[in-house]
């Protein structure tokens, strides 16, 4: 009996880890993400901001020359301007194309 009663104190102790570290998780997915506009040229990321890059981005084509989606560790703000870091310009979550 006394060996039911370990396990079962076992049992509800990885269970209640468990929801922390589920926990934990959705907490860094919910992380604030930010839109940054390419040049003219689409080849680079500008420190211009946008909220929402459909009027002005509306597709999603095989290049990313238009807009592109930042996580907040990804950026940092230097001078009071928020730019992307030179060592994650190339891995942004989300695009968008020009027309």
């Amino acid at each position: 009996m006394r060996k039911y009663a370990l396990i079962l104190i076992a049992v509800v102790m990885v269970l209640t880890a468990s929801a922390f570290v589920i926990s934990n998780k959705s907490k860094v997915e919910s992380s604030t993400t930010y839109w940054f506009l390419m040049d003219e040229s689409g080849t680079s990321v500008t420190t211009t901001q946008v909220s929402n890059p459909d009027e002005l981005c509306p597709e999603k084509l095989e290049d990313p020359d238009c807009a592109r989606e930042y996580t907040e560790s990804q950026t940092e703000v230097i001078a009071g301007v928020r730019s992307v870091k030179a060592s994650e310009v190339d891995n942004h979550i989300d695009f968008r194309s020009k027309d």
